[in-house]
């Protein structure tokens, strides 16, 4: 298992790391990440813990909780989410790594229902599993992957190309395929799952399990938070990058679909950010490769700062009314 100081966890025939951050809550939810890797109905063989340089105390409350499994691995300069997991990865010596972000927890079998199913299939690089959103306040506020995707085991790339659909907390993968496809790519300060997925998943089969197993904390300072802006940045070109490798696997239809799905939906992403431009630009250039016209353009038109506007001044003109009538 792989827990990164900003995270990841470890158990038999697995490995796990996490990593911390200088100015995250890391130090706070380590504690809850390791006990539900303690807590698996498996038997664990090793946990790495990745502290990517961290500035607060997450190393000395790892060392508190330390067992004989437990391996602390404490990088002197920060190498970013990439560099930790490679890490961690160049460690460990387990057949399969179970990835756990810090701020995560797995619930109890998780690991029980998917590594029978890997260990079982040898064409397998990767399964995954369903899991719930949860705010800081503690409450549900979503769930993903309860059903099946569409494609085959062995198309799941596309589905991955099209848009994110794993969470790292949720997958484990062979050690021996990770190695295989270079290790993450440590260019890339956001999305680099994203493209490691991508990569496992076109060079062999995927698994899933339909479930909810992961529980991901949506905390203030997460990387997802801090780096959202840089979407266009990274995710895009590592898109383009993915596509070029696997041209030839590929109809010219389905590049065209995969673009202008990304381009919407990156558009739309920072355009919520506050990237009006910019994101009206991506937006446009999706709904040109075909990615939902009227949809796009209403988001455009509902989304922009005008119409908030005038939505909020209306909301207020209604409560005020309201209040008075109510004297």
């Amino acid at each position: 298992m792989l827990l990164r100081s900003t995270s990841t966890s470890a158990f038999p025939c697995l490995s796990s790391f996490g990593r911390p951050r200088s100015t995250s809550p890391v130090a706070r939810t380590i504690e809850r990440a390791l006990v539900s890797v303690w807590q698996q109905h498996y038997p664990e063989t090793e946990v790495i813990v990745v502290d990517d340089a961290s500035t607060d105390d997450t190393s000395v409350r790892v060392r508190e909780m330390a067992r004989g499994n437990l391996r602390l691995i404490r990088l002197e300069t920060n190498r970013g989410v990439s560099g930790a997991l490679n890490a961690g990865i160049e460690q460990i010596r387990t057949k399969y790594i179970a990835f756990l972000d810090a701020d995560d927890e797995w619930l109890a079998d998780k690991l029980v229902k998917q590594l029978p199913i890997i260990d079982a299939r040898p064409e397998m690089t990767l399964i995954a599993c369903g899991g719930e959103s949860v705010g800081p306040e503690g409450r549900v506020f979503d769930t993903f992957g309860t059903e099946l995707p569409s494609h085959s085991p062995r198309e799941f790339w596309r589905v991955l190309l099209l848009k994110t659909y794993l969470h790292r907390s949720c997958v484990v993968a062979r050690r021996t395929k990770l190695l295989e496809v270079g290790g993450f790519d440590e260019e890339l300060m956001v999305s680099e799952d994203q493209d490691m997925w991508i990569r496992l998943a076109a060079s062999g089969e995927t698994g899933f399990v339909p479930e909810v197993l992961v529980r991901i904390h949506d905390m203030p300072e997460s990387l997802a938070q801090r780096y959202g802006e840089r979407e266009a940045e990274y995710t895009l070109p590592m898109i383009r990058k993915n596509l070029a490798s696997l041209a030839l696997r590929l109809s010219k239809r389905e590049t065209r679909q995969i673009l202008g799905q990304r381009y919407a939906a990156t558009g739309r992403n920072i355009y919520a950010l506050g990237q009006y431009g910019r994101g009206a630009a991506l937006v446009i250039r999706g709904v040109l490769l075909g990615n939902r016209p009227l949809e796009n353009l209403g988001y455009l038109i509902s989304a922009a700062p005008p119409t908030r506007r005038l939505k909020e001044r209306r909301l207020k003109k209604g409560q005020f009314a309201y209040g008075k009538r109510g004297r």
